[in-house]
């Protein structure tokens, strides 16, 4: 089976202004937009690996942080962690054709602290692929030390794998 390339995937999205915004936008210790490109990145891989919905699912991880700070107004804290997948939603739906899938991805990426639950492999998928991107760039941020935090990425996907493979097995 050919796949198509991350780049054909992601060209719409990397061709719209409102999303190239957050290329301004602090995350982590990078950018907004490089943290959505490297969650996204690794999504497509490993659905790629597991014969998932690999376009989907690059798609929804790519907009998954689609927001600025600057929506949050006041909210900034834990309520950002809690409210922002539904400003990304609201952000993704008004810029791209987003399908069901796409959107439970998005709105359910911060579970457990968002209520929303994912709903598939892919949902699933961009929940602890975020979740372990977001500790390796705060760790390699905040400590700068690369090589201490390889190795920490390492160990957390090798864990993420074994949990995401017992989670969504016998799941459709």
């Amino acid at each position: 089976m050919e796949y198509k390339s991350f780049e054909s995937i992601a060209e719409e999205m990397l061709s719209n202004q409102k999303f190239l915004r957050l290329s301004h936008e602090s995350h982590h210790g990078i950018t907004r937009l490089d943290h959505s490109l490297n969650v996204a990145k690794k999504v497509y891989k490993y659905a790629i690996k597991f014969n998932l919905d690999y376009i989907s699912a690059t798609r929804g991880a790519l907009v998954h942080d689609f927001f600025t700070n600057a929506e949050f107004l006041s909210n900034h804290g834990l309520i950002q962690g809690v409210v922002h997948p539904d400003i990304a939603l609201a952000n993704a739906k008004g810029e791209f054709e987003i399908n069901d899938k796409e959107a439970n991805m998005i709105e359910s990426h911060m579970f457990p602290l968002s209520v929303v639950t994912p709903k598939s492999k892919e949902a699933w998928l961009l929940t602890g692929v975020d979740k372990l991107q977001a500790i390796y760039e705060y760790a390699s941020y905040k400590f700068n030390y690369k090589k201490a935090t390889s190795k920490l990425e390492y160990a957390l996907g090798c864990m993420f794998l074994f949990i995401f493979y017992m989670i969504t097995t016998g799941r459709e």
